[in-house]
């Protein structure tokens, strides 16, 4: 119980404004995000579907998503 409380403790389901796929996001500072990606939004993402997702640094789409829930105050910095 402690590691998924590690792994996934704080972290927030943010909606792509595009695609939709959904992800889990945890905000440690301004400049550090950590996100959690299934398989199936993987494949469902439009920008990674079909390409080795690991060798992608991010979707630009779900970036500015991020950035915007963040603005919006859904998503909290833990540290800044």
């Amino acid at each position: 119980m402690e590691r998924v409380d590690h792994l996934y403790g704080a972290m927030q389901p943010v909606e792509c404004g595009k695609c939709e796929v959904q992800v889990l996001v945890r905000k440690h500072s301004a400049h550090h995000t950590n996100v959690q990606w299934t398989a199936a939004a993987v494949e469902a993402c439009p920008f990674f579907h079909g390409r080795q997702s690991a060798l992608v640094p991010t979707c630009v789409n779900l970036r500015d998503s991020i950035e915007k829930a963040v603005r919006n105050g859904l998503i909290e910095v833990m540290h800044d």
